[in-house]
C-alpha cells in the first residue's frame, strides 16, 4: 500500500503543477501575448511552432483549444489560424517525456525551493506568475518522481499481475486501458508519463507500454464534448477539431503496430535501434511519434476537416434562428438590461451571416434559403428596441440604444452584401475555383471574428479586426490580388467588388462595436 499511496501522492503533485503552470501562464497572457499570438497565427509555419511551444508550455492540448476558442470568440484569431496551433500543441506537449528521460532529482530540489521562496516574497503580480510557472514546472517534475518511487512496488500485486497478463495477451485490450488511463486521469500526457514510469521499474514490455501509449490520445474526448457543450458552433468545432486529431492519431499509430505485428520493422524497431534498451527514451520516443507522425500527414488536410466540420456542424437550424433566444419582456422596464440582452441578439443574428456558394439557391417561394428566418428575428430586434425607447431612458440609455439599432442596421445591410457575394461567388467558382476560393476564405476569416466580438467585444480584437477590414488594408489587397492572379475573368472582377463590399459594411460595424457604450457587456 506505501507503494501505491506514493505513486497517488505523484499523481496529484503532477496535475497540482500542470495546473499552476496554466493558470499562471494565463495570468501573464496580457494584450501584448494576445497580439504576439495573433499575428504568427497568420503564417502556418510560425502558428505550427507556436503550437509546438504552447504544447509544451500548458502540457494540455485540450488546455491549449480551449485558450485558442476563447481568443477565437474574442476576435483575436481566425478558426484557420488556431487549427496549426492545435494541432501542432500534441506535440509539444511529448517534451516532458523527454525531460524525465534523465536524472535531474537535484535540479528538480533547486527549482521547487527558489520558485517557492520567490512566489513567498515578491508582490508584484507578474512576478508572482512567474514564480508560480516555474514552482508548477517543479511540481510536474517531482511529481513524476514520487510515482516513479511508488510504482515499483506495484509489480508484486495480484491485480495488477492480472492486468499484465491481459495487455500481454491482447493489444486491443492494451489499447483500450490506455483510452480508460487517460479518461480516468483527464489527461493523456499523464497516462503516458504514469505508463512510461511503470515500464521504467519492469511493469510493462516495450511492446505493451507503446500500445498503451497509442491509445491515451483518445481518452481526454470524452471531457472535451463535456466542456465543449455550452459553446457556439464555431467554437465547438474548433474543439471537435483536437478531437478528429486524436482519433486519426489512434488510427495511424494502430496500423503501423499491426504492421510491425506482421513483420514489417517500423516504430519499435527504430526506437530499440537508436537507443539500445533505454526504455525511457525508447518510450518518449514512441511518445512523440504517436502525435508527430499523424500531425504530419494531417497537417496538409487541415483546411478540407475544416470545412467538412463546418458541414457536419452548421450551427442554428433556420427555425431556430427565427425564434428570439434573449429578449425578455421583463427587461423592457430596465432599459441597461434590455438594451444588454437586445445586443445579445443581434450578435446572435450576425452570426447567421454565412460564406456559402449553396447559400444563392432560392426556395419554393423564390426567396434566398434562409433570409426568412433571419428577417423574422431582425424584425424581432427592433421591435424590442422600440419598446425600449419608449421607456425614456437616461440621455447616455438612450444613445446607447441609439447605438444599438444602428448595429442591428449595420448586420441587415451586411447580411444584404454577403447574399451578393454569395450570389458572385456561385458564378466564379465555376470559372477559377482557386480564384473564388481565396476569397471565400478570407471572407470566412473576417465574418467568425466579426461575430464573437459582436457577442464578447473585445478592444484588442476590434482593433485588430478593424485593422483587417481597412478598403484598401493590406488584407484586402492582398486577398484581391492573389484571386485575380488566379484569373482575369470578368466573373473574379464581379466577385472581388462583392468582397469589398462586404469588408467596407464590417469595417463599419467595428466602428461601432468600438464605441465605449458598447465596450462592455454582462
Amino acid at each position: 500500500m506505501h507503494g501505491l499511496s506514493t505513486l497517488i501522492l505523484g499523481l496529484g503533485l503532477f496535475f497540482l503543477g500542470i495546473q499552476l503552470v496554466g493558470e499562471n501562464l494565463r495570468r501573464l497572457s496580457g494584450a501584448s501575448f494576445r497580439r504576439a499570438i495573433h499575428r504568427v497565427s497568420e503564417r502556418p509555419a510560425l502558428a505550427g511552432l507556436t503550437g509546438v511551444g504552447f504544447g509544451a508550455l500548458m502540457q494540455s492540448a485540450t488546455a491549449v483549444t480551449f485558450i485558442l476558442v476563447g481568443m477565437a470568440r474574442s476576435g483575436l484569431i481566425t478558426a484557420r489560424g488556431a487549427a496549426p496551433v492545435i494541432l501542432w500543441s500534441n506535440v509539444g506537449l511529448t517534451a516532458l517525456a523527454f525531460l524525465v528521460a534523465f536524472d535531474i532529482h537535484p535540479f528538480v530540489a533547486y527549482l521547487v525551493g527558489a520558485a517557492g521562496i520567490f512566489s513567498g516574497m515578491v508582490r508584484q503580480p507578474q512576478w508572482r506568475a512567474a514564480a508560480g510557472v516555474l514552482l508548477g514546472v517543479g511540481l510536474v517534475l517531482f511529481g513524476l518522481e514520487s510515482m516513479g518511487a511508488g510504482a515499483s512496488p506495484l509489480r508484486q500485486a495480484a491485480w495488477f499481475q492480472h492486468l499484465l497478463a491481459a495487455t500481454v495477451d491482447s493489444p486491443g485490450i492494451a489499447f483500450g486501458i490506455g483510452i480508460l488511463a487517460a479518461a480516468l486521469l483527464q489527461s493523456n500526457t499523464g497516462a503516458a508519463m504514469l505508463i512510461i514510469t511503470l515500464a521504467q521499474v519492469g511493469s510493462f514490455s516495450l511492446e505493451q507500454a507503446a500500445v498503451l501509449i497509442y491509445g491515451t490520445n483518445l481518452g481526454a474526448i470524452a471531457l472535451r464534448f463535456f466542456l465543449a457543450a455550452g459553446l457556439d458552433a464555431p467554437s465547438r468545432r474548433l474543439v471537435r477539431l483536437e478531437d478528429v486529431f486524436c482519433g486519426w492519431s489512434g488510427v495511424v499509430m494502430a496500423g503501423l503496430f499491426a504492421l510491425e505485428a506482421a513483420g514489417v520493422p517500423l516504430v519499435l524497431a527504430g526506437v530499440r535501434a537508436a537507443f539500445a534498451g533505454d526504455i525511457k527514451l525508447e518510450l518518449a520516443t514512441i511518445f512523440l511519434l504517436s502525435n508527430l507522425l499523424p500531425a504530419v500527414l494531417m497537417a496538409p488536410f487541415l483546411g478540407p476537416v475544416q470545412r467538412w466540420l463546418e458541414r457536419r456542424m452548421p450551427g442554428e437550424s433556420s427555425a431556430d434562428l427565427a425564434q428570439p433566444r434573449f429578449l425578455n419582456d421583463a427587461a423592457i422596464d430596465d432599459p441597461a438590461s434590455g438594451i444588454e440582452l437586445m445586443g445579445r441578439e443581434i450578435a446572435r443574428l450576425l452570426g447567421a451571416v454565412r460564406v456559402c456558394p449553396e447559400c444563392a439557391r432560392v426556395g419554393e417561394d423564390g426567396e434566398p434559403v434562409g433570409d426568412a428566418a433571419f428577417g423574422a428575428l431582425a424584425t424581432e430586434i427592433e421591435r424590442y428596441g422600440s419598446r425600449l425607447a419608449k421607456n425614456t431612458p437616461s440621455e447616455a440609455q438612450a444613445h446607447a440604444l441609439h447605438l444599438r439599432r444602428a448595429e442591428l442596421s449595420l448586420v441587415r445591410y451586411l447580411d444584404e452584401a454577403v447574399r451578393e457575394f454569395n450570389d458572385a461567388l456561385a458564378g466564379a467558382a465555376g470559372v477559377s475555383p482557386a480564384g473564388a476560393g481565396r476569397l471565400e476564405a478570407a471572407l470566412r476569416d473576417l465574418l467568425g471574428p466579426a461575430a464573437g466580438l459582436a457577442a464578447e467585444p473585445e478592444p484588442a480584437g476590434i482593433e485588430a479586426l478593424r485593422a483587417r477590414t481597412k478598403r484598401h488594408g493590406e488584407f484586402v489587397r492582398q486577398a484581391v490580388a492573389a484571386a485575380k492572379a488566379e484569373s482575369a475573368a470578368p466573373e473574379i472582377a464581379e466577385l472581388a467588388d462583392a468582397f469589398e463590399l462586404v469588408v467596407w459594411m464590417l469595417h463599419r460595424l467595428t466602428k461601432v462595436l468600438a464605441r465605449p457604450e458598447l465596450a462592455r457587456r454582462t
